[in-house]
């Protein structure tokens, strides 16, 4: 029987107080599975790392990561691997888009709702009963990335009736658009970051925007120029922006000034049954890696595995 420690390198600060509990026994109860801490690992034992955006590969033991024969990441940004990728090219590193996906996809809708439509409260009965208010459907909106979360974000608002445009350079499935997206209302960034995707939305981007443009970032924080973005906001006032994640964490006083922009502190993927979700997708993969032959395990995770996140030199 296969058998294995299993390090968890981090625990991010919005998981519960009993997080790290649950997730202990509930992993325990895969036969051949023994969680423990990094400083108290034996470099020797074949070893699961599961590891969080705080992980940084260069700072784990190499003996220990000699005998890493998995790399758990349970969550859904990864560009910090990037400059580790000697490191864990060998090592299947399984990335957990599912839990979150779902979660950044809402926020990001729940974005566009908010910036389009301000719901009326009537104190008393309005004998017009006017609204005069934008529907989805005639609304043109580009989506940056067909990913996990950009593909629930496209489905949806195609469902709602709106002009869908969809950039994405490395799906081969997208067709290439031109640059003009002078019409679009909405702008929703839904990518990864990579060195063809930082800074993208930069002056020349928002040099071209609609004046009344609502921008929603809820995937990497630099995606985005940020002294681009606010001079933008400057000097077109009816513009908006939903920003959740930020080049620089947390936010500064920069942004303490701009009555149009939406902060929040990087909790696009945060719902309440989070945790749980993390500790279940843990588990189901684990229980494979432990239970499936290698070859069948790679086949299985192909689409979350890191190593097949390459494309035209870039991880995507």
């Amino acid at each position: 029987m296969k058998s294995f420690q299993v390090i968890r390198t981090h625990t991010s600060p919005y998981h519960g107080a009993d997080y790290e509990r649950n997730e202990r026994e509930t992993l325990e109860k895969i036969p051949g599975v023994l969680v423990t801490q990094l400083i108290q690992a034996d470099i020797t034992k074949p070893t699961i790392l599961i590891t969080n955006t705080h992980t940084d590969l260069q700072k784990i033991s190499p003996p220990l990561l000699q005998n890493t024969k998995l790399i758990l990441h349970s969550n859904s940004g990864y560009d910090h691997f990037i400059q580790d990728a000697e490191l864990w090219k060998n090592i299947p590193l399984v990335i957990g888009h599912e839990i979150r996906a779902q979660a950044v996809a809402e926020y990001s809708l729940s974005c566009l709702f908010e910036g389009l439509v301000e719901l009326p409260q009537h104190l008393a009965w309005n004998k017009g009963r006017n609204w005069e208010r934008p529907l989805i459907k005639d609304q043109e909106i580009w989506v940056y990335g067909l990913g996990h979360i950009g593909k629930i974000v496209v489905t949806t608002l195609k469902a709602l009736g709106a002009k869908v445009v969809v950039v994405d350079p490395f799906n081969l499935e997208v067709p290439q658009v031109s640059a003009d997206h002078s019409q679009a209302r909405i702008v929703i960034a839904c990518c990864g970051l990579n060195t063809f995707s930082k800074h993208m939305f930069n002056h020349d981007f928002f040099g071209r925007a609609h004046p009344e443009l609502i921008f929603i970032n809820g995937a990497r924080g630099k995606l985005v120029e940020e002294n681009a973005l606010r001079e933008f906001l400057l000097t077109h006032p009816k513009a908006q922006a939903f920003l959740d994640v930020f080049e620089h964490e947390p936010f500064d006083e920069k942004w303490h000034h701009f009555p149009q922009v939406w902060k929040t502190s990087h909790i696009a993927g945060v719902y309440s049954a989070l945790d749980q979700g993390v500790i279940q997708f843990e588990d189901k993969t684990l229980r494979d890696f432990v239970a499936m032959n290698e070859k069948d395990f790679l086949q299985k995770y192909a689409k979350e595995l890191l190593q097949n996140k390459w494309v035209k030199g870039e991880l995507i």
